[in-house]
C-alpha cells in the first residue's frame, strides 16, 4: 500500500514503528498551516517537549522572537510548497529557553490530486559541528594575523596542508605554490639530499616536541636562518596525523651575535698588557666589550701619553727600578669605569695573593683563576691551592651558566660549560 507518496509493506504501524525508531532526528508531519500533527521520541529528546504539549501546536513555538519578527515562518512553507524541498540552518528553541543550532529540510506533502495536505518536518542539531566550524574558522583567522612566524600544519608525511600570511611573508610563496608540496622544498640542497626534514619529522614523534636552527631556503633562492619548532598532532586514539610547524626568521639576531662575537675576539686580541716603565701611564689591560674602533681609540690615548713624557729622550741604558705608587689600589668588589664600561673588580686568591677577576656585561676575565677545562697553577710563591678552590666556588655560584668567561691563556669559556666538564670545578663544587 501506498501512504503519502511512499510505499509501505505491510501495516503502517511498522512505518510508524521506523519513525519512533529515530532518536538523533526530529521527523514530524505539519498540516499545511504548519501546525504540527505528529511527534516522536527524537522530537522529544531535541527540543524537550511532550508529545501533549505540542500536537495541535504551530510550530512556530520552536521559532526565536527575531525569525518570528522576519516571517521565517512563512517563507520556509511558502518556498517548500513552492520548489518542492526548503533547507536551511538557524537557531531554534527549546522548552527550557535554550537554543541549538538547527538543520531544517522542509518537504511538502500532497495528494494524488496534486493537492497540498502537509509537509514533513525534519530537523537535526548541528550545534557541535557549527562550534567546531566557528572554532576552527577562529583558529585559521589567528594563524592569518600572525605575521612575524610561519605556522602551518603538514600531514603525517610532511606534505604541507595549511599556508598563512606570515608564511607567505617569510618564504615568498602562495598557497597554490607550496600545498600538497613536501616541507624538504624549503632546505637546502644539501640538507634536502641528506633527508634532514624526515628527520627532524621523526625526532618530534619520538620526543614529542623537536626544535632546532638552521639555514632555510626562500622562493627567490635566498636563504635566511631559521628556528624551527615542530609538534606532532595526535587524534583520540593517539595515532599521528599531522605536525605543526612553528619558524621564524633569526638571521638578523645571528648576525648581531656574530658580529658581538667578532668585537670580543677582537679585544681579546688587543689584551696585551702595557708594561709599566714610565711614570703616570695606567697600567692596565685592554678589556671589555669594546669594537675596535673604541679600542683603537684607547691605545691611541695611551700612545699620546707616552709621547707626553718625551720618551724619545728615554734611554734604555739609563732604566733604573724604583717603588711605584699607583692613583688608585684595588682591592675588589669596586666600580671600575674604563672607556664608557663598568666593570666589577673581584679579589681571586689562590693562583697569587692579589689576585683580581673582572665582570661587565656578563662577560668575567678571570686571569689566571679559571681557564676552560682547568685552573690557575699555585706553584709559585705565595700560591695555595685550598685559597683557589674558595675563589673558584665563589665565581662559579656567584654567577650564572651564560657568563661568558676569558681566561688569562687558552680559549674562551662559560661558567655552565665548566660546571659540566671541568673536573677541576666539578671536583671543587661536588664537596658543597
Amino acid at each position: 500500500m501506498a501512504y503519502g507518496g511512499v510505499a509501505v509493506d505491510g501495516d503502517l504501524s511498522n512505518y510508524q514503528q521506523m519513525i519512533e525508531s529515530i532518536t538523533e532526528y526530529e521527523v514530524i508531519r505539519l498540516d499545511e498551516h504548519g501546525v504540527i500533527r505528529t511527534w516522536h521520541a527524537g522530537a522529544q529528546r531535541l527540543t524537550g517537549y511532550t508529545a501533549d504539549e505540542v500536537l495541535g501546536q504551530s510550530v512556530t513555538i520552536f521559532y526565536t522572537q527575531d525569525d518570528l519578527d522576519a516571517g521565517r515562518f512563512d517563507i520556509e512553507l511558502r518556498t517548500a510548497a513552492q520548489e518542492g524541498r526548503y533547507e536551511t540552518e538557524g537557531w531554534r528553541v527549546r522548552k527550557d529557553g535554550s537554543r541549538f543550532w538547527a538543520g531544517v529540510t522542509i518537504t511538502p506533502i500532497r495528494d494524488p490530486s496534486g493537492r497540498l495536505t502537509g509537509y514533513v518536518k525534519i530537523v537535526q542539531d548541528l550545534t557541535g559541528r557549527r562550534e567546531q566550524q566557528l572554532g576552527a574558522a577562529s583558529v585559521a583567522q589567528m594563524l592569518d594575523a600572525i605575521t612575524d612566524y610561519e605556522v602551518i600544519r603538514l600531514d603525517r608525511d610532511g606534505t604541507i596542508r595549511t599556508w598563512s600570511h606570515g608564511a607567505r611573508r617569510l618564504k615568498q610563496y602562495t598557497a597554490d605554490e607550496v600545498i600538497g608540496r613536501h616541507v624538504s622544498m624549503f632546505y637546502t640542497e644539501e640538507d634536502a639530499r641528506a633527508g634532514l626534514a624526515d628527520r627532524e619529522l621523526s625526532a618530534a614523534v619520538r620526543d614529542g616536541r623537536f626544535e632546532t636552527e638552521g639555514w632555510r631556503m626562500r622562493k627567490d633562492g635566498s636563504r635566511f636562518w631559521a628556528n624551527v619548532i615542530i609538534s606532532p598532532i595526535v587524534d583520540e586514539s593517539q595515532e599521528l596525523v599531522g605536525f605543526v610547524k612553528v619558524t621564524r626568521d633569526l638571521t638578523e639576531r645571528r648576525e648581531q651575535e656574530r658580529l658581538v662575537q667578532r668585537q670580543r675576539d677582537e679585544i681579546l686580541e688587543l689584551s696585551t698588557p702595557v708594561i709599566q716603565v714610565w711614570d703616570k701611564v695606567l697600567v692596565l689591560p685592554v678589556i671589555g666589550t669594546l669594537d675596535s674602533m673604541r679600542a683603537a681609540r684607547l691605545t691611541e690615548g695611551l700612545l699620546e701619553r707616552i709621547a707626553l713624557e718625551r720618551i724619545s729622550d728615554f734611554a734604555p741604558a739609563e732604566l733604573t727600578l724604583r717603588p711605584y705608587t699607583p692613583d688608585v689600589l684595588l682591592e675588589g668588589d669596586e666600580t671600575l669605569e674604563l672607556a664608557g664600561i663598568s666593570f666589577q673588580t673581584l679579589l681571586v686568591p689562590g693562583h697569587s695573593p692579589a689576585h683580581l677577576a673582572y665582570h661587565a656585561d656578563g662577560c668575567l676575565f678571570s686571569g689566571d683563576v679559571l681557564f676552560a677545562g682547568s685552573v690557575g697553577r699555585t706553584d709559585l710563591p705565595f700560591g695555595d691551592w685550598d685559597t683557589l678552590v674558595e675563589s673558584i666556588r665563589m665565581l662559579a655560584d656567584r654567577f650564572p651558566p651564560e657568563t661568558v668567561v676569558y681566561s688569562g691563556h687558552g680559549p674562551h669559556t662559560t661558567i655552565g660549560q665548566e660546571r659540566r666538564t671541568n673536573p677541576f670545578l666539578k671536583a671543587v663544587t661536588s664537596d658543597e
